[in-house]
């Protein structure tokens, strides 16, 4: 009997530290950002792209993220490198912790002005990647 309780209490030590590890998150991490003309309800690219056509008002920046907590933060800072102006900033934080994509949108109404521009993420203040699309 004795060698049963000990055999139940370690098979249930194991499925509780098993489950206890697959459930802890490490730190947060971008692992890709795609520029692109629209996003789909996860926040996952469609329709990639490098090179916008002139007239485009609106382009994305789908950012694939790991482990994010609720007290993560990603920027995102939009260039037009033809000035060296920063155009706009997103501030990204979630409610729900874990892996996925989020997306920051930028809108302009009377079109992109021709030229090359650059995406700057940061996580947690840290950047991560800059990259860099036209508009032609």
């Amino acid at each position: 009997m004795e060698t049963k309780r000990a055999i139940t209490f370690v098979v249930m030590v194991t499925i509780f530290a098993s489950f206890a590890t697959g459930c802890t998150m490490g730190p947060a991490e971008i692992t890709d950002v795609v520029i692109c003309k629209s996003v789909d309800s996860d926040s996952k690219p469609v329709n990639p792209a490098t090179v916008f056509p002139l007239g485009t008002n609106v382009i994305y920046a789908s950012v694939k993220v790991n482990n994010m907590s609720t007290e993560d933060k990603i920027t995102v800072k939009w260039n037009y490198l033809e000035t060296g102006e920063e155009i706009h900033t997103i501030d990204i934080t979630t409610e729900e912790p874990g892996p996925g994509y989020k997306s920051a949108g930028l809108t302009i109404e009377e079109g992109f002005p021709a030229g090359k521009y650059s995406v700057i993420v940061y996580l947690n203040g840290e950047e991560v990647k800059t990259t860099e699309f036209s508009v032609e």
